[in-house]
């Protein structure tokens, strides 16, 4: 017997398909005269790029260096960021010339801590008019390589968020993140990786910009304004540092110059230094002068959140109440075991008055200071 309900069926799903396919085509070709002829990849991409836009738009901080970018660079920072999150080689962009693109491409490095695995960048530009057609990356490993690190730096992550607990303040989160990073990184020049996070959460040692691009990439993620400053320490080259936002005010914070600088590395969770957690633009500048090619910053000057002032670690030893506040305080660092008393003095013609009382109270001791600063660490044991 034949099966003339099978021939049925299999006529009806062809004939299907046949009025999909045609309406798949009149939509394209509707499609081409709502977009006036324009190539139709290109009108897709540029719609995702718009999109890009307005997600970096809503995530802007007022000290990234998207901020700062005028509206054509913007939107060629979009396309950029696109690329790179879609692990593409390459993306056309238009509206840009040879030093925007440069603007564009400083500003995705200081503003995404999270994009670890861009390599070298390049371009095609019009030797005429200087303006930038395409731009291209390579990249130091394959996607899967990219995924397999993406996952040690997220378990990391979830280790350090153990550590955030309901309730605490802006400082305390800072705090917290500065300590974590100098805990657990080891200072190391000329590691891979070391411009990047990886080199912190999955190597445990970096330079400058390891370090600060770890800093900003867990505070945004626990939502504390937190951005990445380039510039130079005097007399010593590059260097790089971050910008904070701790209860509506900026603070400059420095952590690669929070580890110690000594042999002993017995005890990491003690060896942390604080002179430039949080300091004002003033502190700053005495030893860092940040770049402002891109980012222009205005002066800071609020000290609620400097470290010696929270902790109330700074002394007016002008005054009598003031000598004995610094000598109790340091008997009970002393008697509970802290390995070093870090302390601030308001006037530099005191130092001598804060001498005399460690040797009251100490003996001898080995003291840590920076130069034209008025902060210093006493080692205790």
């Amino acid at each position: 017997m034949s099966n003339h309900n099978g021939r049925k069926v299999v006529a009806v799903i062809i004939i299907s398909m046949l009025i999909i396919l045609l309406v798949a085509a009149g939509a394209y070709l509707a499609l081409e005269d709502l977009v006036g002829g324009m190539d139709i990849q290109s009108f897709f991409e540029d719609s995702q790029a718009q999109q890009n836009e307005e997600i970096a738009a809503s995530q802007q901080q007022a000290f990234d260096g998207y901020a700062f970018l005028e509206d054509n660079e913007k939107q060629a920072y979009a396309r950029v960021v696109g690329m790179l999150t879609d692990f593409d080689t390459e993306v056309k962009v238009s509206g840009v010339d040879t030093e925007e693109i440069e603007r564009v491409l400083a500003a995705i490095d200081y503003d995404y801590p999270e994009i670890f695995w861009a390599g070298e960048f390049s371009y095609y530009f019009d030797e005429g008019n200087q303006k930038v057609s395409k731009v291209m990356v390579e990249y130091p490993y394959d996607e899967a390589e990219k995924e397999r690190r993406q996952t040690e730096i997220e378990a990391a992550f979830q280790e350090y968020s153990r550590g955030i607990k309901s309730g605490m303040s802006d400082y305390d989160k800072v705090k917290y993140a500065y300590e974590y990073v100098i805990k657990n990184t080891i200072y190391q020049e000329d590691l891979e990786d070391d411009q990047n996070i990886y080199s912190v959460f999955g190597k445990k040692g970096s330079v400058c910009a390891g370090y600060s691009k770890a800093i900003q990439y867990l505070l945004k993620r626990t939502g504390i304004e937190c951005s990445y400053v380039a510039g130079e320490a005097i007399g010593q080259g590059a260097h790089a540092w971050n910008l904070v936002r701790v209860d509506g005010e900026y603070y400059y914070l420095d952590a690669t110059w929070g580890e110690f600088n000594i042999a002993d590395n017995a005890e990491p969770e003690k060896s942390i230094f604080y002179d430039y957690f949080c300091v004002t633009t003033a502190e700053l500048l005495k030893s860092h002068h940040p770049d402002q090619t891109l980012i222009a910053y205005p002066e800071f000057t609020a000290t609620a959140a400097n470290y010696f002032v929270k902790e109330n670690k700074l002394y007016d030893l002008n005054k009598k109440s003031e000598e004995n506040r610094f000598v109790d305080d340091l008997e009970v660092a002393l008697n509970t075991g802290e390995k070093y008393f870090h302390y601030a003095i308001t006037d530099a013609n005191t130092i001598g008055v804060a001498e005399d009382l460690m040797d009251d109270v100490l003996g001898s001791y080995y003291w840590f200071s920076s130069e034209d600063s008025l902060s210093n660490t006493i080692e205790l044991y």
